[in-house]
């Protein structure tokens, strides 16, 4: 008899990273011969023949609500379904097993919040759900994406070290082999531009208004650079911004891209100036690409970053004018070239390429 697993995603949309690496990891369990059926409150995409998706629907004013709707909904629903193993992609209670790919809410609002964000219902749930996952009573397993997140929740709640199992990164070993087509001609700019990138679809969070700022900041010394934004979020914030510091032209909305590596393999440089990213993939993307970073302590997958040479590492508090001179220096021709080449070994890393199959050996190995 085949062992059940339960898959539970507060929602899914094809763009997002933690969905990304839902998906993967639930195909790679299917394939390894494990019965999966997936609980979600919605699914945006297209639905997988090879799965078998309930849809719970979305109820609640705020995210809070909503996810603590979804909560009470999946358990009834488990209690008929019986499943060997409870796998969660969201904190909740409840769960076997806890895939951590957001970082310590407890640790971000006792350091950047003001105190009465504590007393409000948000924080008060969040809380919940998040300390169900991780104090020393709980007997969830959890996946950490990195060391970052390691002495986060270990620091806010104690978490035994034995129940912390830090994962390889995830990159689909096909990921760069879609067709590459000419950005420059698409979009009509200039043979001579040289486009920095910027990817995410939470653009407040990822530090897109950010990134414009030091477009600003080398258009003044060089009026060739462009800003490529890929992702989905509401732009009209941002184009604001553009406009006003002259920019309409230069800072360009894609809106979703399924051939990242394609923007990556013409691009001069990736900036993420995240003012809150757990991992970031696009990190370990662009350095299997050979194109160098620029980004910020924020962001969990940083450390690779200097692991790797692959660029530079905004240390401490965000600062915009150290963050434009690091962005000066890495589109420098002779520094840009240097990091690239240094770099070119990485696309044959296997580290890199390995969390799915990781993961899959760790269930089989813990659980059945």
């Amino acid at each position: 008899m085949k062992k059940k697993i339960a898959l539970l995603l507060f929602n899914y949309f094809p763009f997002g990273g933690l969905q990304k690496d839902f998906y993967a990891i639930a195909t790679e369990l299917k394939n390894r011969g494990f019965e999966l059926k997936i609980f979600t409150g919605s699914w945006d995409g297209d639905n997988p023949e090879a799965f078998e998706v309930v849809e719970l629907g979305i109820s609640g004013i705020t995210n809070h609500k909503r996810n603590i709707n979804f909560f009470n909904k999946v358990k009834k629903e488990l209690e008929t379904y019986d499943p060997d193993l409870v796998f969660g992609f969201n904190k909740m209670p409840g769960l076997d097993l806890y895939f951590a790919a957001d970082t310590c809410f407890k640790y971000k609002v006792r350091t950047t919040k003001p105190a009465w964000c504590r007393l409000t219902q948000r924080y008060k749930k969040s809380l919940k759900f998040e300390d169900a996952v991780f104090n020393k009573d709980s007997k969830t397993k959890i996946l950490i994406l990195n060391e970052k997140q390691r002495k986060e929740f270990s620091h806010e709640y104690q978490t035994q070290e034995e129940r912390l199992l830090t994962v390889p990164p995830g990159i689909s070993k096909d990921w760069s082999s879609s067709q590459i087509s000419d950005i420059r001609h698409d979009y009509q700019l200039p043979a001579e531009s040289h486009l920095i990138l910027f990817v995410g679809s939470d653009f407040k969070r990822k530090g897109l208004d950010r990134a414009i700022k030091s477009i600003k900041f080398l258009q003044e010394k060089n009026p060739n650079f462009f800003l490529l934004v890929a992702g989905q979020n509401q732009e009209a914030q941002f184009r604001k911004e553009a406009l006003d510091l002259g920019l309409e032209d230069k800072v360009i909305f894609m809106g979703p891209v399924d051939n990242i590596n394609n923007l990556m393999a013409q691009s001069s440089a990736l900036i993420h100036p995240a003012r809150e990213e757990a991992a970031g993939n696009v990190i370990i993307e662009a350095m299997i690409s050979s194109l160098p970073i620029l980004t910020c302590e924020a962001v969990g997958f940083s450390d690779f970053v200097n692991e790797h040479k692959s660029g530079y590492v905004l240390k401490g508090e965000f600062n915009q004018t150290k963050f434009n001179e690091l962005l000066e220096k890495i589109t420098s021709e002779i520094t840009n070239q240097e990091i690239k080449e240094g770099m070119k070994s990485l696309k044959e890393n296997k580290y890199f390429y390995s969390r799915y199959r990781f993961i899959a050996d760790y269930i089989a190995r813990v659980f059945f």
